[in-house]
């Protein structure tokens, strides 16, 4: 199995690693290990995440060409409210 060397790991991680480990019943290396899988899991691969973001771009662009970039809400409320208000008046008759 590969092995890797860290060095230069700052006194706050180390501490923070071995307090994990113990909480864990893991040793320090099981610990890191660990660590690492699940960051690892996390980020996924570049590919993956590259897909991902060219998805949510094409998504993002997709939905400003049928919408547009978006309106100022304050706009959007006075308008529902002023439809509303014509609505409530043509249903009391004036």
């Amino acid at each position: 199995m590969p092995s890797l060397t860290i060095r230069g790991i700052p006194e706050k991680v180390l501490e923070q690693l071995r307090d994990a480990a113990r909480a864990q019943k893991r040793s320090v290396n099981a610990q890191a290990v660990y660590w690492l899988e699940q960051t690892g899991r996390e980020w996924g691969s570049l590919e993956e995440r590259t897909k991902l973001f060219e998805r949510i771009r094409a998504s993002r662009e997709a939905t400003f060409r049928k919408h547009g970039l978006g309106t100022d809400s304050a706009k959007l409320i006075r308008r529902m409210r002023d439809e509303r208000t014509r609505t409530l008046l043509r249903r009391i008759g004036r």
